[in-house]
């Protein structure tokens, strides 16, 4: 998986709506879900980018969102809002959905100050490394799936 990562970097290509999911659907069991909807869409957010939290927001206040789309949600950190630790205190939290909504949707503070797990470090890795390979250069972003597969 990585080295096909590393070769779409290498070459810059625009990928396809396609071929990121192809790219995805790895690290899918990553993901948090959030809605029931048949369309699933993929995004990648971070807890600390205000454009992030407005959109996390808006689909916790919108149940009709949620009825159509499945929302498939990684964290993916910008590095200039220095998220990391809050990254990894949400996934090491009991339900990671609940703490993100708590943080991005109703402005909770929780501590970042813990240890962090060395399955939780290889699944933000993980995660980070799918969102460069695909070209994540803004938080919110989606990917909308047309079909399910």
């Amino acid at each position: 998986m990585l080295l096909s990562i590393i070769v779409i970097q290498t070459y810059g290509a625009e990928l396809t709506n396609k071929q990121k999911i192809t790219l995805i659907q790895p690290i899918e069991h990553h993901a948090m879900i959030y809605g029931e909807g048949q369309k699933k869409v993929y995004v990648f957010v971070d807890p600390k980018c205000p454009h992030s939290r407005d959109f996390m927001a808006m689909i916790n206040e919108n149940e009709k969102m949620r009825t159509i789309y499945r929302y498939y949600i990684f964290f993916y950190e910008l590095k200039r809002f220095h998220s990391h630790d809050l990254i990894a205190a949400i996934y090491m939290s009991p339900a990671p959905l609940q703490q993100t909504l708590e943080v991005m949707a109703m402005g909770k503070d929780i501590s970042e100050n813990i240890r962090t797990e060395p399955k939780i470090e290889a699944k933000i890795d993980e995660i980070s490394d799918v969102a460069d390979a695909i070209g994540v250069s803004k938080r919110p972003y989606l990917i909308i799936m047309k079909e399910n597969n």
